[in-house]
């Protein structure tokens, strides 16, 4: 081989060792954008999600936390003024929110819900069905029968309401072949104290259309799972203790009651690709109250 041939050998060499440090440049250009951009998107980038129930207390934590990681929120409350004040609040912290008005205790009312949903963003990924009243309470004997917060108010809210979530939700997660749907049960839905027996029939059942339709539609893609909170410090808490949280915090082995941000947080948990093997299942957040 000549001079000529070992410099040309050499040009070949670094034109290829050049080509190869551009190719890897570009790679790691790409994937640093890609890194940046996943960063970015958060969590439930690109996700819709559909909450009941969520002018305050968990429902708005947990429509807060989802959109914080640029989820699609739309969610429901019968408190008009409310639930456009919280819908503007998520948007002024960059978040994509829309308030719909709707009391799940009517039928035709949660089907506008999920239509609204459905037709401003095509699909629902994550349902939270979490609205809910805590009365009546007290002897079977005397609790009141009807009127706000009654015996059929309270089994309206928290067990039609469920049901008819999930009755117009499911066919569109089917449909999908994918979606999250989580239903807010209560640490009473697996346990029961004094006074407490109708709240607590409510949240049984919960926990009862959870399993049923965890088991129903496993192979469809679809995971349908509750949360039990134990006392958090919402406003349905403060008007079922008259305000004063202390006794209850006192009588919990934490020594003090959860926020809903709490709360939401495991909801956010559930949600994601790593609880995909996670179905059917009641989750406690209750401090060990029912350990």
């Amino acid at each position: 081989m000549g001079k000529n041939d070992k410099t040309l050998d050499r040009r070949q060499v670094l034109t290829a060792t050049a080509g190869l440090a551009a190719a890897g440049a570009m790679i790691g250009s790409a994937q640093a954008a890609h890194h940046e951009e996943k960063q970015k998107s958060g969590r439930f980038g690109g996700k819709v999600v559909l909450i009941t129930g969520a002018t305050s207390g968990i429902g708005e934590a947990t429509a807060r936390a989802f959109a914080a990681e640029d989820a699609k929120v739309v969610f429901c409350g019968r408190r008009e003024a409310l639930g456009n004040e919280v819908a503007a609040s998520i948007r002024a912290d960059g978040g994509d929110a829309t308030y719909v008005r709707a009391d799940v205790r009517e039928i035709d009312q949660v089907e506008a819900l999920v239509n609204a949903c459905m037709a401003q963003h095509g699909r629902i990924d994550i349902a939270h069905n979490n609205a809910g009243i805590a009365g009546p309470f007290g002897p079977y004997a005397t609790v009141k029968l009807d009127g706000d917060e009654g015996y059929h108010d309270i089994m309206r809210t928290n067990i039609d309401g469920v049901f008819y979530a999930m009755r117009f939700e499911l066919p569109i997660m089917i449909q999908q072949k994918s979606g999250v749907i989580i239903n807010t049960a209560s640490m009473l839905g697996s346990s029961a104290a004094p006074g407490s027996g109708v709240y607590a029939g409510t949240k049984h059942a919960v926990i009862g259309m959870t399993r049923s339709a965890a088991k129903a539609h496993a192979k469809d893609g679809v995971r349908v799972v509750s949360v039990s909170p134990g006392p958090v410090d919402t406003p349905l808490m403060q008007r079922a203790t008259g305000g004063n949280l202390g006794p209850v915090a006192a009588n919990n082995p934490s020594g003090r009651v959860a926020e809903p941000w709490e709360v939401a947080n495991l909801v956010l948990a559930l949600s994601t690709d790593e609880a995909s093997f996670i179905n059917g299942s009641d989750h406690k957040i209750d401090g060990a109250a029912s350990a």
